[in-house]
């Protein structure tokens, strides 16, 4: 079995919500999602779907350390975290030189990247890195983690995570233990694509063993559990 470990400040490690396995961290509209639209076998929803149920799950969630208090208008952006917040800093600064012509550069707030200076560095074992994105399938509207690849086996820090404000104007609270990045680690490899065309008589057999039934085809004959 792998390994990942969390670290930070023992009296961060002790007051601050803690990294989880991600399936701990479901969002509500998941959860509260009905399975089936009606008796029909036939009639399932995306909580049926393995795949992105996979997605929801893969990894770990590092979620909010504290309540975050945003105000954003004509342009202007004010975050506020708990006054004597027992943290040197929780949020940086990106120049938009760094980055001048992403896609949502034109949008009222996309010249203004900012980091969530995070307590929790990750460290995994010797020849797996980790990918940070945003939390997978959970759609956050508000803000959009910049996505980013780190040799944690190595890297032996905290690391932050840029962003840019995507939830317009208004005032917004983003309260303490909202899922904020996804951790996948992953085993560094080598791999060699290749383009070849469609073995027809295996994708036909595949094909045909789904269309036996009319629910779990995936899951019961080609999913493998994630632990």
């Amino acid at each position: 079995m792998s390994k990942i470990e969390f670290f930070a400040e023992k009296l961060h490690t002790e007051i601050f919500p803690q990294p989880l396995p991600a399936h701990k961290y479901m969002p509500s509209y998941f959860s509260n999602l009905a399975p089936q639209l009606s008796n029909n076998p036939q009639d399932a929803t995306v909580k049926r779907c393995v795949p992105f149920l996979d997605a929801l799950s893969a990894g770990f969630i590092i979620p909010m350390w504290s309540d975050v208090w945003v105000t954003a208008k004509d342009g202007e952006i004010k975050v506020e975290f708990p006054k004597d917040l027992p943290m040197k800093e929780s949020l940086g600064q990106h120049s938009i030189a760094q980055i001048p012509t992403h896609p949502l550069a034109k949008t009222p707030y996309g010249k203004m990247p900012m980091k969530w200076v995070n307590p929790w560095g990750v460290k995994t074992q010797k020849g797996y890195s980790a990918l940070f994105t945003s939390p997978l399938n959970h759609m956050e509207k508000r803000f959009l983690i910049l996505d980013g690849v780190v040799d944690t086996d190595t890297y032996y820090n905290q690391v932050n995570f840029p962003f840019l404000w995507t939830g317009g104007d208004g005032e917004f609270f983003i309260e303490q233990g909202t899922p904020l990045v996804q951790v996948i680690p992953f085993k560094r490899e080598k791999y060699k694509s290749e383009i070849k065309i469609v073995d027809k008589e295996k994708h036909e057999h595949v094909n045909g063993k789904l269309k036996t039934v009319m629910r779990h085809a995936y899951r019961t004959m080609f999913w493998h559990k994630k632990q």
